[in-house]
This record gives C-alpha cells, structure tokens and sequence, in this order.
C-alpha cells in the first residue's frame, strides 16, 4: 500500500493566511466601489445664491422692529434622496447677516449697521410633492426644515453721522459660532440637464452672536435661485 503524506510548515500557513487576507481586502474594496457608485446616483450636487433680509433681535423673536438690513448668501447644496418624496440636503453657504438702527443721538441722526459674515452649514429634512397636488411633472413643490451650525469670518460695525462714516472691526467682539434653526420651501423645474430652483427660507438663531449684549440672536429672511446638477 502506498501512503501520502503532506506537511503544512508554519511558513506554508502564513502563505495561505496573506491569500486569504487579500481576497477578503480586494472583495471588500469591489464592494465599497459598487456602494458608492450606489450613493452617488442618489446625489444631486447644485449651486444657489440670493439675497437676505436680517436683522437681529431677542430670543423668542422672529423679527425686530428695526430697519431691516440687506445681505446675500451664495453657496452650494448636495441633496441624498431616500425616495421619491424625502431627501436629506446639506449645504455650505457664504451669507451676510446683521442689523441696522436708526436713532437720533444728542439731537444727531445716526444709522448704525452691523455685518456679520458667516460659513453656514444647514442639515435640512426635506420633503417633495408634485403628483399629490397634481403638478405637471416638471414642477416640483418641497418643504425643508432642521437646524444650522454658522462660523463667523468677520464682523463689520458702520456708523453714519453728520454725512460722515465711521468703520470698526467687531469680529474679536463677537462670538464666533452660531447655530439656530431653518424652515423654509420652493419650487424646481426639470430640465433636459439637471433642474432649476427658487425657495424662501427663514434663519431662526438660537445662540447668543454678541458678547456685549447677549440677548441679540441673528434672524433672517433669504430668496435664492439655484440650479441643481
């Protein structure tokens, strides 16, 4: 009788043991490949711009009674659809914001205006509804609303009296993060590449942007046209 025998040395298993390891790591990368590729199609990429009208006022206010300042905002989105009518949008946005009063000072009238520039980062839960309310396929009709983390770049404080003008730097007086709440909605239109759109939202702050008056919270009103990719 004739009798095999096969010897496995420890280098042999460590041979088979990197195969093994390599297979694993190639199948884990063709996977993560077919995911992202996956993703990707479900993400819509689009730029936006606009304009703001802000003020700042107590927390608990949507608004003051000041004069309203004017701004803008520019800025780019990426949306992930989980279906047909929800999607996740984020954002990251250039935008102006600030106050503007108008007072008499020892019988002088002074307009003092406050600019605050911020990078804005908006998470927004956003829904989307056409063929519910029967649009023409085309149109889309969305609604967004959730929360949004500013960092302030620089802040401007402008002084005019006696048809003079005065400026001062206030960002090293000014708190550097802001958050507060976003709620807002609009309407895009489908064409042969990508789509256009137009929305309305309005900017809720929650925290404190001013170190020597800490009641001040950041509100604003912002129309934007974009167009998504």
């Amino acid at each position: 009788m004739i009798t095999f025998s096969i010897s496995i040395t420890n280098n042999n298993l460590l041979i088979i043991f990197k195969m093994k390891t390599r297979i694993v790591l190639v199948v884990a990368i063709a996977a993560s490949v077919i995911n992202c590729n996956s993703l990707m199609g479900q993400v819509r990429f689009g730029v936006k711009a606009g304009m703001n009208m802000e003020t700042q006022s107590e927390l608990g206010q949507l608004w003051d009674n000041d004069e309203v300042n004017t701004g803008f905002l520019v800025g780019g989105t990426a949306e992930y659809a989980f279906t047909k009518n929800f999607a996740l949008q984020s954002e990251i946005n250039f935008q102006k914001k600030g106050e503007k009063v108008a007072q008499e000072v020892s019988g002088i009238h002074t307009v003092t205006s406050r600019e605050f520039n911020y990078i804005n980062i908006p998470l927004l839960v956003k829904g989307y509804w056409s063929s519910e309310l029967g649009l023409p396929e085309k149109w889309n009709l969305f609604g967004y609303a959730g929360p949004y983390y500013g960092y302030l770049v620089s802040a401007n404080e402008k002084i005019k009296a006696n048809g003079s003008t005065d400026n001062t730097d206030i960002t090293d007086d000014s708190i550097k993060n802001d958050w507060g709440a976003v709620f807002g909605g609009g309407v895009s239109y489908k064409l042969a590449k990508g789509s256009v759109f137009a929305d309305l939202r309005y900017d809720m702050g929650l925290y404190k942007i001013d170190n020597a008056n800490s009641d001040l919270r950041n509100k604003s009103l912002s129309l934007c046209i974009g167009y998504n990719f």
